[in-house]
């Protein structure tokens, strides 16, 4: 029995002995600390790395350099390469706190430097490495272990220090963390692109048709229009013409600006930097014209400094331009602009109204040194849109019931521009039409317009009085009834057409379209903000006699008749009453 018990006692004492060792072990875990960071961009990747650790007593904090950072300060503090253990962390403090300062204000240039070295040994350091994946705004970390960070978000870049800038900027921030209060402002620049529709260019560049027969290489110019003009003023960045979205009329070709900068590449040793368009069915693709890297117009080759590949994926619309051995031809020119030209032809399948011809730009870059991996930016997209009109042809079978209009069918029209005053019709800027059917007409395209036999189709009301006409840019026109329907009378004069677009001033997005028509004087405005429906414009024709408009020639001329002949007759009542009274 006594021995049983001993062994009972053994056994928990031993049990004992472990709970107290693991409550010790409890008791003295290391303590966590939390780190805000703001500025964030969500989804991205933070990249913590512990380059000292640190304990805290009171207000006290004391730091040990990481033995994984050795061989960064063993080549910067002085006599370093004979240091090791307590004094080489000591020294690696003592520069650290010189390069930063006691504020902090100075750290950009150390930050950049040991920046670049850990990416240069990232399986050396991988043991103090730890993650976070961002938030929109503000990330939080909790549970970080005590010490001094370098903070860098995976891919980020500075380019805000252009060529000749003194000052050195790092997109890494350092941080110490010994609580739950620390914070950095990151500088969470990711490269972008800025899409724009710009004003018409001059110049001749590589056509759709190259690049897709893979032929392009070389034949790359610019053409001015005046030998004198340079290429900045043909084609310039950062006017006010800029815009977000425009208006144009089918075979009306729109001019895009892409923008973007050269990034830092700091650790690096080889980039991808590459431009994907994607053009929406109703945007053909016409011509690169030109691709610059600051003042620098870089050529169309396959491959070499200064030059960028080309490749047009017809059956996806997508455009890519490609700048060629990027790291090395541009690392020293961090913040310098980046511009590619391009034009498109709005074309017959384009959408109409509040419907938007959509053109979306995005930049591939790499975002990870050492590797072949890249990220993409936001997209930048810029809406074309080209504006239609209803006519409803009818007559009141009352005069005193506006509301019981009769749809008539037979009517024939002509549209046409307004001269340069717009007051009238220019006759010799008529709208070449294409009749879709069902009551449908469109703009021709200039190269549909140029076939050999083309006449353009005349613009007929249907059986419920109504045509679309569709595929025209923001403009004055004046609608011409050139046929009555039988038994019907013309218009003796036209039809004003004013079509206006409203944008959103802050997002350049089309927020409504309106139709003004003015006939003998009156006008009425129809403002349409549905894709579903156009304005109508409503036109009346009448029976009976015709007769002329006042203050018309013919009203004049049938005047003067009247006056002429009833003189005639007062001249004959007179004569014949003195020749009775003879």
């Amino acid at each position: 029995m006594k021995k049983l018990v001993s062994r009972f006692m053994a056994v928990l004492m031993a049990m004992t002995m472990v709970l107290s060792m693991s409550m010790t072990v409890f008791a003295t875990e290391a303590p966590k600390g939390t780190l805000t960071v703001n500025n964030t961009v969500a989804g991205k990747t933070l990249d913590l790395y512990q380059i000292f650790s640190a304990t805290k007593s009171g207000e006290n904090v004391a730091y040990t350099l990481n033995s994984e950072y050795e061989g960064f300060f063993k080549t910067k503090v002085e006599n370093g390469s004979s240091l090791s253990g307590e004094a080489l962390s000591d020294a690696a403090y003592n520069y650290v706190k010189t390069q930063v300062g006691t504020d902090g204000s100075n750290g950009a240039a150390f930050a950049k430097e040991i920046m670049k070295w850990i990416l240069e040994n990232t399986t050396t350091v991988e043991t103090t490495h730890t993650t976070a994946t961002t938030t929109a705004g503000t990330t939080v970390i909790d549970k970080l272990a005590y010490g001094y960070y370098v903070v860098y978000p995976l891919g980020a870049t500075d380019t805000s220090t252009a060529p000749g800038n003194e000052t050195v900027k790092s997109v890494a921030s350092l941080v110490s963390v010994t609580g739950t209060d620390a914070t950095v402002n990151m500088k969470s620049n990711y490269p972008t692109v800025d899409k724009k529709i710009i004003p018409a260019q001059s110049g001749s560049g590589i056509t759709v048709g190259a690049i897709v027969d893979d032929t392009w290489a070389g034949v790359h110019h610019m053409e001015l229009d005046d030998e004198n003009e340079s290429e900045d003023a043909i084609a310039p960045h950062g006017t006010t013409d800029e815009k977000k979205a425009g208006d144009f009329g089918i075979g009306d070709t729109v001019t895009y600006q892409l923008t973007s900068k050269v990034p830092d590449m700091t650790g690096y040793t080889s980039y991808t930097f590459k431009f994907t368009d994607t053009l929406s069915k109703g945007l053909d693709l016409k011509e690169v014209l030109s691709v610059k890297v600051g003042n620098t117009t870089l050529t169309a080759k396959k491959s070499g400094a200064n030059t960028y590949a080309l490749a047009y994926d017809k059956t996806n619309r997508i455009l890519t331009v490609t700048l060629n051995d990027f790291y090395n031809s541009y690392k020293e020119h961090v913040g310098e602009t980046i511009t590619v030209v391009y034009t498109a032809t709005l074309n017959k399948d384009a959408v109409i109204g509040m419907n938007p011809n959509t053109n979306k730009a995005e930049l591939e870059f790499s975002n990870k040194p050492g590797t072949d991996e890249t990220g993409k930016s936001e997209p930048s997209i810029v809406n074309a849109h080209t504006f239609d009109f209803t006519i409803f042809k009818y007559y009141l079978k009352d005069q005193k019931n506006q509301n019981d209009k009769t749809a008539l069918a037979g009517a024939e029209f002509e549209l046409y521009k307004a001269n340069t005053e717009g007051t009238a019709a220019d006759t010799n800027a008529k709208i070449n039409i294409i009749d879709e059917n069902n009551g449908v007409y469109r703009q021709a395209t200039p190269e549909e317009a140029s076939t050999a036999g083309f006449t353009s189709a005349k613009i007929v009301s249907d059986e419920d009085g109504k045509v679309l006409v569709k595929g025209l840019k923001a403009g004055t026109y004046y609608l011409k009834e050139t046929k009555a329907p039988d038994g019907y009378n013309k218009l003796l004069s036209d039809i004003k057409i004013e079509i206006k677009a409203k944008y959103n001033d802050a997002t350049g997005e089309l927020e409504s379209y309106s139709v003004i028509y003015t006939y003998n004087g009156n006008s009425t405005t129809v403002t349409n903000k549905d894709k579903a429906t156009s304005p109508e414009v409503p036109v009346e024709n009448k029976t009976g006699a015709q007769l002329p408009s006042t203050g018309s020639k013919g009203a004049l001329m049938v005047t003067l008749a009247g006056i002429v002949l009833f003189g005639a007759l007062t001249a004959s009542k007179v004569f014949g009453k003195k020749k009775a009274k003879n």
